[in-house]
């Protein structure tokens, strides 16, 4: 959180060294915030730009499966005998902040045919509904990788 104050008020105090508040001089007092906290972050394991592209993955790829899953629960609404496949699976987590997991959990109920029911007492499993998949393995899959782009900018 300190990062992106940090990068936001490069960003001002650039506009306000040129004069100017425009979208341009945002840009560019954003892009130098960022590489200045590359510069003094290049020591940690995960450093501010890192995590901002971690982020920009997960929004990229997030878009394209809600896309997708909208289009085959779609599809699936309109086939005169639609062929679900309900069941509950149980996803060991990697995540372990509340914030990640409360992430993790509303980002696999919005999208379609899977809702996030609870987690394990010891915060190990993530048990949820899908009805998309005919094979659990294939919907265990598809939370692990929301929650490896998840884990790419809140680790």
């Amino acid at each position: 959180m300190g990062s992106l104050v940090a990068v936001l008020g490069m960003a001002l105090l650039w506009s306000f060294l040129m004069g100017h508040l425009t979208p341009a001089n945002l840009l560019v007092g954003a892009l130098l915030g960022v590489l200045l906290l590359s510069v003094v972050e290049r020591e940690q394991e995960r450093s501010f730009p890192r995590r901002l592209a971690g982020l920009v993955r997960f929004t990229v790829r997030f878009s394209y499966e809600l896309v997708t899953a909208n289009v085959m629960v779609a599809l699936l609404a309109f086939r005169p005998r639609p062929s679900y496949h309900p069941h509950f699976i149980a996803v060991p987590l990697r995540v372990r902040t509340d914030a990640a997991i409360s992430l993790l959990s509303a980002a696999i109920t919005l999208l379609p045919g899977t809702v996030a029911m609870g987690v394990s007492e010891d915060r190990s499993l993530l048990y949820a509904h899908a009805i998309l998949q005919d094979d659990p393995q294939r919907s265990r899959a598809d939370v692990q990788r929301i929650e490896t782009l998840i884990l790419g900018f809140m680790s």
